[in-house]
């Protein structure tokens, strides 16, 4: 499977082994056990999973706005700091760092949740899944994404620095 066919979609509960390793469900690894993917922190308690193809197009555009910017510069420092390369096994077995892993609140088990472009890992209580009947709720953010996104890349950098408005 090629990164550009890959989304993610369902979620799944795994149990971590002793050696923090999870393994990644079928669906979403190809027959070498998985792709290639960059982990970030996110905001809510939780982990973010992308494929290395869609880091790949950060870095293009990172290479080419950060030189001048400082704040670009800071806000990239602090992400290679807390990102971590991530390659599956031949089981499609990914390991986490214990530290992270408690950072987000989970002992045993983990929640990964298919977010259509990345993987969202979780604790069990932290998982709030919509229900399909309250489909608005999150219909409307998928329709903003449609609509005039002129400046993704300084969207992204708040979102990963934490911070309002533009970067």
């Amino acid at each position: 499977m090629e990164d550009d066919e890959l989304f993610f979609c369902r979620d799944y509960t795994h149990a971590l082994d002793s050696q923090y390793r999870v393994t990644l469900p079928s669906a979403w690894r190809s027959g070498d056990g998985g792709p290639h993917l960059v982990l970030f922190p996110g905001r809510d308690r939780d982990l973010l999973l992308f494929p290395y193809s869609m880091f790949q197009e950060f870095l293009v555009r990172a290479r080419s706005s950060a030189l001048a910017n400082p704040a670009a510069q800071a806000a990239l420092a602090q992400i290679g700091r807390v990102v971590r390369d991530i390659r599956p096994d031949k089981q499609g077995r990914i390991k986490l760092e214990k530290e992270m892993l408690e950072a987000i609140g989970v002992e045993n088990q983990l929640v990964m949740a298919g977010a259509i472009t990345h993987i969202k890992l979780c604790a069990p209580q932290n998982w709030q899944p919509v229900e399909l009947g309250d489909a608005s709720v999150f219909l409307d953010e998928v329709q903003k994404l449609n609509e005039n996104d002129s400046d993704g890349f300084g969207a992204l950098l708040s979102k990963l620095t934490g911070k309002g408005g533009k970067a």
